[in-house]
């Protein structure tokens, strides 16, 4: 996947959440560079304050341990806002990130003002996907069923992509990655560019990589057989 000092970017990982794609994701870490930064764009949990089972609590510890072999980076979301590990070996837990001259990093939670304005939306929506499952429709994550309303699901794509690239604007960046919508995206207006890394709770995967010659991109982690 490219070479030393690149960075590497995915956001939305979802840790004890039954939908996150956790064999995926560890083949993603083994074919890591050895030396490349790893930048965990937010909602890295689920739910910091829920036990997490023996599979999904040893990709913490690999996180933990990857962050003694090369740079990681852990951007707070909406999910674990403020949190940190007890033991969180050289991880690194910032609001945003910077990569070079190249690339604002941030979950994309602080530019949304459509969800946090429409809590009792988001419960009916809740409560409506999990009747949807116990009728024994198929069991998906929430973000999958929210996609089905496809025009409601663009203005928030549009939304937060818009204050994103105002984002970088203001602070002299030509691109800005987010995670937040699980919607991966990338567009590009007025010479800035826009990219959604989506979520690692539903398929397919991607991730953000950035060489060492500045070339940024987004690209899709194919499914593993397992």
């Amino acid at each position: 996947m490219a070479a030393d000092g690149d960075t590497y970017i995915v956001s939305d990982l979802h840790l004890g959440s039954a939908y996150f794609r956790r064999e995926n994701f560890v083949r993603f870490l083994d074919e890591l560079p050895a030396k490349a930064r790893l930048v965990l764009n937010g909602d890295t949990l689920d739910e910091p304050g829920d036990p997490l089972s023996a599979d999904h609590e040893a990709v913490v510890r690999r996180l933990v341990d990857e962050s003694h072999k090369r740079p990681v980076v852990w951007v707070h979301g909406n999910h674990d806002d403020s949190f940190i590990l007890p033991d969180h070996g050289r991880i690194e837990f910032v609001r945003q990130w910077l990569v070079d001259d190249k690339l604002l990093v941030l979950h994309g939670d602080q530019l949304d003002r459509v969800m946090p304005n429409s809590r009792l939306f988001k419960l009916l929506f809740r409560i409506l996907h999990r009747l949807r499952i116990r009728l024994g429709f198929p069991d998906i994550h929430v973000a999958s069923y929210a996609k089905r309303f496809g025009l409601l699901y663009r203005v928030l794509n549009e939304h937060v992509a818009r204050r994103a690239i105002d984002a970088a604007r203001r602070q002299g960046y030509g691109a800005v990655t987010c995670g937040h919508t699980h919607a991966p995206m990338e567009l590009e207006r007025d010479g800035l560019r826009y990219l959604n890394t989506g979520a690692w709770t539903e398929e397919p995967n991607h991730f953000v990589s950035v060489t060492e010659g500045g070339r940024v991109e987004l690209r899709v982690f194919p499914n593993g057989t397992s």
